[in-house]
């Protein structure tokens, strides 16, 4: 999961080209190690937190490109798709030859692709970081994959849109983004819409221009935690990666009008299922709003976690509920905050959305427990503290959070702002942008339901 302070000191420290710039903890800060961070003339910044002793490194790739940038028509899921292809090999390490290097290294490989981001990443023992190093640069400027692969490739991402549409909560939250937005890319999940992905197999020139448009050195940051010092990751980067001379396309987004209606719709499942009432609210931009991100964080948890009042009502004094959850993220743009319950009876799920709304409605009007939100804002921080406990914990949580807005500072910046919250904050985000008109709603049941 993340002042005012601490964002200028990130921004001064990540433009600097003449040498590494170690980020002391200011007071207040949370985040507890240090981070050197370097940016390379071509754009590319290198953020390393050393963790001397453990043998063992970390190396997370996050590329500020994803599902958000599918703005031509046709090609929603590329981001994705493109993923995927990013582990075909190049001429120098052809996809085989570079899983035996992997293996022979004793290092693990990954990826996965978000709405605003896509984020690799590597482990192993500090003694591979440089062999990884020179693979990674290799990669990131040699691409190659043959238009057979590519299709082939294709086909196992309509696989995987096939095996997520047999899962109702996903099924419910694709009709939710599709019914919340007109206009903006956030309106289809990663994935992209079905047509689309069936016809990707003809898009094989397409991709190599994507690779051309966002892959590029200004449109990444390596975060490189553990047995590693910045000194040597730096060296290694300016080998490997210093000769990469490519500056990102800009992607012209439109905005999502504001939402003065709410807006419902009814999904009818094939097989018997447990009713599924999913609502949302458009939250702001979380690059360009810190103090809305941490108040959402709070409410996430204040509202609609397990030990809140609402939740203790519907599934166990009341039991109409079987689970009520959220699963908020930050994003770059203004996203959904979305809620998920699971109905007993789907007969019941117009007076269970109606029940959270009216606690919305009470946080508005201030009715919030002032020692509750202390609790959970203490919640917030610490249990995202308690995640940095290796190496990869560390990289993964450092990246991620960078992910929105592309600052390696940016956990350390929201748990601060988390920690400056208050319930008169709360309340304005809630008053301002949780209102029954500016709600989203999405009802998934037996299609023999009444």
């Amino acid at each position: 999961m993340v002042l005012a302070s601490v964002l200028c000191t990130m921004a001064l420290a990540t433009s600097a080209t003449a040498g590494p710039v170690t980020l002391r903890p200011p007071p207040g800060r949370f985040v507890p190690f240090p981070m050197t961070v370097h940016t390379l003339p071509n754009g590319l910044r290198v953020a390393t937190v050393e963790r001397r002793g453990s043998g063992m490194f970390a190396l997370y790739e996050l590329v500020g490109t994803g599902s958000v940038d599918e703005v031509e028509p046709g090609h929603s899921g590329f981001a994705h798709f493109f993923e995927h292809m990013m582990f075909r090999g190049t001429e120098k390490f052809p996809a085989a030859a570079r899983n035996q290097l992997l293996n022979a290294l004793g290092a693990d490989d990954g990826g996965y692709t978000t709405d605003d981001f896509t984020l690799y990443h590597l482990q192993g023992p500090a003694e591979a970081f440089p062999k990884i190093m020179e693979l990674e640069g290799d990669r990131f400027q040699n691409l190659r994959y043959t238009e057979d692969v590519f299709k082939t490739e294709a086909q196992a991402v309509l696989g995987e849109y096939n095996k997520n549409a047999a899962d109702p909560e996903r099924q419910a939250w694709e009709a939710l983004r599709d019914l919340a937005f007109d206009k903006h890319t956030y309106e289809h999940t990663t994935l992209g819409f079905l047509k689309d992905i069936k016809a990707m197999p003809g898009e094989y020139k397409y991709s190599q221009t994507f690779f051309e448009r966002f892959y590029t050195p200004d449109n990444v940051i390596l975060f490189v935690v553990g047995d590693v010092t910045a000194a040597q990751s730096l060296a290694l980067a300016r080998e490997h990666f210093g000769d990469w001379k490519k500056t990102r396309a800009p992607t012209a987004l439109t905005a999502e009008p504001v939402q003065t209606a709410p807006r419902e719709r009814t999904v009818d499942w094939a097989t018997p299922v447990t009713p599924r009432l999913m609502m949302a609210w458009r939250v702001p931009s979380s690059a360009a709003d810190r103090e809305a991100t941490a108040a959402c964080l709070v409410l996430e948890t204040y509202l609609f976690s397990d030990s809140s009042d609402l939740a203790q009502e519907l599934v166990v004094t009341d039991q109409t509920v079987e689970s009520l959850s959220s699963w908020w993220w930050p994003h770059r743009e203004p996203h959904l905050f979305p809620v998920s319950l699971e109905v007993k009876d789907d007969k019941n799920a117009a007076a269970v959305r109606d029940r959270v709304q009216r606690s919305l409605d009470d946080i508005a009007a201030g009715k919030i427990d002032p020692a509750r939100f202390e609790a959970v804002k203490s919640n917030v921080r610490y249990s995202a503290l308690m995640e940095l406990n290796t190496a990869d914990h560390i990289a993964h949580h450092l990246a991620f959070m960078a992910g929105h807005s592309m600052e390696p500072g940016a956990l350390d910046a929201v748990l601060t702002a988390v920690d400056k919250t208050t319930a008169a904050d709360l309340q304005e985000l809630v008053r301002t942008h949780f209102g029954a008109s500016q709600r989203t709603t999405v009802i998934l049941r037996h299609k023999g339901a009444p």
